[in-house]
């Protein structure tokens, strides 16, 4: 393989943590999909100041030469308590018309409270309406309590059947990625020393090698940053047109993202 897709990054993180790592993404030939997430959020009023900053980054690095897009969203971990579900269409709208602006995410549950699914289930109303547009959803399960709290986020989705076909659920792991799956959903998984193993994901390969088309890799890189992607997408214990299903052609379908 001679370009991967890393489908789940965040590109900010990376650039105020790793400015060095820019230059490695380019030398090793990996594209990045950069997802929000907001570090230091108290308020409402400054969402759309942090949108702005993501969008600027990915411009920035993208006018530079990093093949780069990103999606825009609340993060479940980036909810401020005075936000309204009114107040998310004119915040995340405007980053949606620019065409490095693939859809709507990072957005789900973290704990799963009544103010998460309040939030999520706004996005998803979104989501909904710019279905004609072309945007996809991209959906967040978290590391603690993730089988019930992704079964709570299963629930939430089954209610959006007409967006089934372009949202992906990222995050999932060996126990989660069965139910993800066969809800009809794109999956993702992140390869990290701190979430999913190179073993783990040979697993899921040989288990669900029937659904391999709606399966992809990524590292989740942000305060970290991960070289598993690129790493395990040179690996020759497994075949190399699964890998370039998992690690390029399934992120390029499912992202719209044309060489």
């Amino acid at each position: 393989m001679k370009t991967i897709i890393d489908s789940h990054v965040h590109l900010d993180m990376i650039e105020l943590h790793h400015p060095h790592r820019i230059q490695w993404l380019k030398e090793n030939a990996c594209s990045v999909i950069s997802w929000s997430f907001f570090e230091g959020v108290h308020s409402a009023s400054q969402l759309e100041g942090f949108f702005a900053s993501q969008a600027q980054c990915v411009r920035r690095n993208s006018a530079a030469g990093l093949s780069c897009h990103y999606l825009a969203g609340i993060h479940p971990r980036s909810i401020p308590q005075d936000l309204k579900p009114e107040q998310i269409g004119p915040m995340v709208k405007s980053h949606l018309e620019d065409p490095l602006c693939r859809g709507i995410g990072e957005i789900g549950l973290e704990t799963g409270d009544a103010k998460e699914q309040e939030v999520f289930i706004a996005q998803l109303e979104l989501g909904r309406s710019l279905l004609p547009h072309g945007k996809v959803i991209g959906v967040h399960t978290p590391r603690h309590n993730k089988v019930s709290v992704t079964e709570t986020t299963l629930e939430i989705l089954s209610r959006f059947p007409d967006i089934s076909s372009a949202l992906v659920v990222d995050h999932c792991t060996i126990e989660t990625i069965v139910d993800v799956l066969n809800a009809g959903f794109w999956t993702g998984v992140s390869l990290s020393p701190v979430k999913s193993s190179w073993g783990e994901m040979k697993n899921i390969v040989s288990i669900y090698s029937d659904q391999i088309d709606r399966i992809m890799c990524n590292t989740d890189s942000a305060v970290r940053f991960f070289e598993d992607a690129v790493q395990c997408s040179r690996s020759d214990d497994m075949a190399e047109d699964i890998r370039e299903k998992i690690f390029y052609s399934n992120a390029a379908r499912f992202f719209k993202i044309h060489p």
